[in-house]
C-alpha cells in the first residue's frame, strides 16, 4: 500500500511541476522592411529576409507575424529613410497586436582591396542602425550597427563577401533582440 501512495504521489508531483511548461506562450514578432539606404543594392533585402526569417526560425519561443492588421499599422506609421523610434514601434506593436516589433537600416556596404606585399585583403564595411520594442517588458533597444572586417581576397573570388557579411550583422542584430535582457 505504501508503494501505491508513493507511486501515486510522485506521479501528482509530476503533473505539478510540469504544468507551468505547458502554458507558456509563443511571442509574436513583426519584421519592418528593411530601410536600405545603399544605393543600387537589391541583394541586401533579400539577404536581409532570408537571414532573419531563418534566425527567428531557429530561436524557440518565437513566430513572426504578417497580416493586414499588422500591415496597416506599418502603413500608418509611415516609416521613412531611417528606423522608427520608440513611440512609433510602440504604436505598431499595439495596432498590430504582436509582441515584439524589429526593423533594421543599412546605410553603407563597403568593399575596399587593400594590396600588400604578403597578401591582399579585403576590408568590408556595413554601417546602420537597428531598434526593437518589447511590448511585454515595455523595452525599447536601440543599437548602431558598425561592422568592419578584413579577410583575405582570395575568398573573394567564391562568394560575395560583403554581403555574407551582412548576413552575419543581421543574424547578430535579430539573436540580440530576442534574448533575454541580463
Amino acid at each position: 500500500m505504501k508503494k501505491l501512495l508513493r507511486c501515486l504521489l510522485m506521479t501528482v508531483m509530476a503533473l505539478c511541476f510540469s504544468l507551468p511548461c505547458l502554458s507558456a506562450e509563443a511571442a509574436s514578432v513583426a519584421l519592418l522592411p528593411l530601410i536600405n539606404n545603399v544605393q543600387g543594392d537589391e541583394v541586401a533585402g533579400k539577404i536581409f529576409y532570408k537571414e532573419a526569417i531563418a534566425t527567428m526560425n531557429a530561436q524557440k519561443g518565437f513566430f513572426m507575424v504578417e497580416n493586414d492588421k499588422l500591415n496597416a499599422a506599418i502603413e500608418a506609421a509611415n516609416v521613412g529613410n531611417e528606423v522608427p523610434g520608440e513611440a512609433t514601434l510602440a504604436k505598431i506593436a499595439k495596432d498590430g497586436d504582436v509582441d515584439i516589433v524589429l526593423a533594421i537600416q543599412v546605410d553603407k556596404i563597403e568593399e575596399e582591396t587593400l594590396f600588400s606585399s604578403e597578401e591582399n585583403k579585403i576590408q568590408i564595411l556595413v554601417k546602420g542602425k537597428a531598434v526593437s520594442y518589447n511590448a511585454l517588458t515595455d523595452e525599447y533597444r536601440d543599437s548602431k550597427i558598425h561592422h568592419d572586417v578584413l579577410i583575405p581576397e582570395v575568398f573573394s573570388s567564391r562568394w560575395d563577401v560583403s554581403h555574407e557579411e551582412w548576413g552575419k550583422v543581421v543574424r547578430k542584430e535579430i539573436k540580440k533582440a530576442l534574448a533575454p535582457k541580463k
